[in-house]
């Protein structure tokens, strides 16, 4: 019989070197890969609570206040710095990594009492406690008015500027803020102008230059074609409640 040829020492030593090569390469990805999972996690639940606030400013004519305790969930009126009102709201406490959302809100917008009042609201603000800025050498004049801004502390585990939940602080990086090593915080905000045209765009009448609000509180209907037209202006993919139906963005 023929006597068959094993691997040599050599042969032997060069497929560790290799099998090492790969195990190694593996391990050096794994924190990357990691990492990115939290991120896109992350993102997904900040799109839900943002979608909840939504909801609440449809159901309700206002957006909520803010909480000002981390673990309790619910808002406390005439705040408007401070912890996501998860409970009042319907949403998520914790971010993916494991951190309390933060929320601030524009105390005008959280007072109001029905659609028509928050439309007439929206249609006259000229100055928000709540504004973001895109880089940071904006100012203030640079500015965007928000209705709210809906953040996350990200991996570093605390909010970074100029993000802030002190009682003065109205000034709050948008989503465009650039990341850095000094900077890493996830944000969803909803602009004065993109609120009017979610929540107010069947409501305005324009009569010789000037806007009237009226009530049109959305309806939902079986194929839930008014809460698309609402939802679906929202960034995609979502599966959003409407009273007793759901949208399929798509």
């Amino acid at each position: 019989m023929q006597k068959q040829k094993g691997f040599t020492l050599i042969e032997l030593a060069i497929v560790m070197i290799i099998i090492g090569l790969l195990i190694g390469v593996g391990v050096s990805l794994l924190p990357g890969l990691i990492n990115q999972q939290k991120y896109t996690q992350n993102q997904s639940l900040l799109n839900q609570n943002y979608n909840a606030i939504i909801g609440f400013i449809i159901k309700n004519g206002r957006a909520p206040f803010a909480s000002n305790n981390a673990t309790n969930g619910v808002e406390l009126p005439d705040t408007a710095n401070g912890y996501f009102p998860y409970i009042t709201v319907g949403g998520l406490q914790k971010d993916a990594y494991g951190n309390t959302f933060y929320y601030a809100v524009n105390t005008q917008l959280a007072s109001t009492n029905s659609t028509t009042n928050f439309c007439q609201t929206l249609m006259n603000i000229t100055k928000s406690n709540v504004n973001t800025i895109n880089s940071p050498n904006q100012t203030i004049s640079q500015s965007m008015p928000d209705v709210f801004v809906l953040i996350s502390s990200g991996a570093n585990n605390k909010l970074d500027p100029p993000n802030s939940i002190a009682p003065s602080n109205t000034i709050f990086a948008s989503e465009q803020y650039p990341l850095s090593q000094n900077y890493d915080d996830m944000v969803k905000s909803l602009s004065i102008q993109q609120a009017i045209g979610l929540f107010c765009q069947n409501t305005i009448n324009i009569t010789n230059g000037t806007q009237n609000a009226t009530n049109a509180q959305p309806t939902p209907s079986n194929s839930c074609i008014s809460c698309e037209k609402i939802f679906c202006q929202v960034p995609p993919p979502f599966i959003e409640s409407c009273g007793e139906f759901f949208c399929d963005c798509p």
